[in-house]
């Protein structure tokens, strides 16, 4: 009789985490092909992602109604909720609402599981699009980064070069996750190969950045262990703590930036303009308490906070940047209980790029925003060990 009950459960569980799926793939395919692809330079596919996004937030407050959730985390689904319905109000921009409810619905989705989908789902679509692009259905953005060395960037089929790096990034990282430690040195290559190229014509740091440290991080457990297990007992527990830190040292740096001193001249040097252009935001917009919205950078047409430390500050205010902070210590005290080292070292590279870019909370970009409540523990017939 408990036999039965138990598989009634899982697989009760298991027709959830596919309908949930289902929400995300339907996300997904239309962030890809209609939000983020230059499909979207034909005709305006606005209405189109308002619709499909609209149909998964109804599934996903399904979710939200159905799952059972104690009392810290009932608090911080509903604050987060709250925020993102505020944030749209006054912003008009559904991300931050769109990924709480993903957060909130992925409860006891299990992670590895996940991953093994989406990096399918991801790698047809990144081809698809690229594809489409070299054999000239759908246009690339161009353009060129002037510096030391002058450098011209392709978006590959994408509407913004670093997009397109941070979706390939996401493709590595979740490959290497699937395959820590069981890497072939063909497969090193091939990496190695597509983060340089990648480099090479979209020139997206940040994202490349973060490829190299996690797929150098999975070298050194695969084939120096014994100095790899050393310092990630040393390390890897602060990891917690990390969102928070990152937070507290960017915004800092862009309260105290001076043009004036040659030190942060320097250090505005080195990144790219990106601290004097946050000072910027800083100076006009301030930090408060809840979202606010910010007008485009020198009327160039976009918003252009490169962190998304800083992004969250000033752009969603207070409240939202500490139910990151608690996000986060959260997902990586979780990953470490279960010792799901690979994860958390995914988490590290992710929170390192979001010094960077401010994509980093975009579901469909970073999913691992939506996993504060997933199952992270090693599932069956995985490649991954405890």
């Amino acid at each position: 009789m408990t036999r039965t009950v138990s598989n009634k459960t899982l697989q009760t569980e298991s027709v959830r985490e596919k309908f949930f799926f289902l929400l995300y793939a339907a996300y997904e395919i239309t962030y890809y092909i209609f939000g983020q692809s230059t499909i979207n330079t034909f005709f305006n596919t606005s209405h189109i992602t308002f619709a499909v996004n609209l149909i998964v937030m109804i599934g996903l407050v399904f979710f939200v109604a159905t799952n059972k959730y104690n009392l810290i985390q009932f608090v911080l689904v509903f604050i987060g909720i709250i925020m993102g319905l505020y944030a749209y109000l006054v912003l008009r921009l559904n991300v931050l609402l769109i990924t709480v409810l993903f957060m909130a619905a992925a409860k006891n989705v299990h992670l590895n599981q996940f991953i093994k989908r989406d990096f399918t789902l991801r790698t047809v679509l990144i081809m698809m699009i690229i594809v489409a692009n070299r054999l000239g259905f759908i246009p690339s953005n161009t353009g060129l980064r002037v510096g030391t060395i002058t450098i011209m960037r392709d978006s590959l089929g994408f509407g913004q070069f670093n997009i397109t790096g941070a979706l390939i990034m996401i493709c590595v990282l979740e490959y290497v996750y699937l395959n820590f430690q069981k890497m072939t040195a063909l497969a090193y290559q091939w990496i190695i190969i597509i983060i340089v190229l990648t480099l090479a014509l979209t020139n997206s740091r940040g994202s490349m950045l973060a490829s190299s440290l996690y797929t150098l991080a999975s070298w050194l457990f695969q084939y120096h262990n014994e100095k790899s297990n050393y310092w990630s007992e040393k390390l890897i527990g602060y990891t917690k703590y990390l969102f928070g830190f990152l937070t507290v040292i960017s915004t800092v740096a862009v309260v105290l930036f001076s043009y004036r001193s040659t030190m942060w001249q320097f250090i505005n040097k080195i990144t790219s303009d990106r601290i004097n252009i946050l000072n910027q935001y800083y100076e006009k917009f301030g930090i408060h308490i809840l979202p606010q919205q910010v007008t485009n950078y020198r009327s160039a047409g976009i918003i252009v906070m490169d962190n998304i430390y800083v992004t969250l500050a000033i752009q969603y205010g207070l409240i939202v940047i500490l139910l990151f902070i608690i996000y986060y210590y959260i997902i990586s005290v979780e990953a470490l209980k279960k010792n799901n080292i690979p994860f958390v070292l995914m988490l590290v590279a992710l929170m390192i790029f979001g010094l960077i870019e401010s994509s980093f909370f975009i579901v469909g970009i970073n999913f691992t925003v939506m996993m504060v409540f997933s199952n992270m523990s090693v599932i069956p017939n995985s490649s991954l060990k405890e």
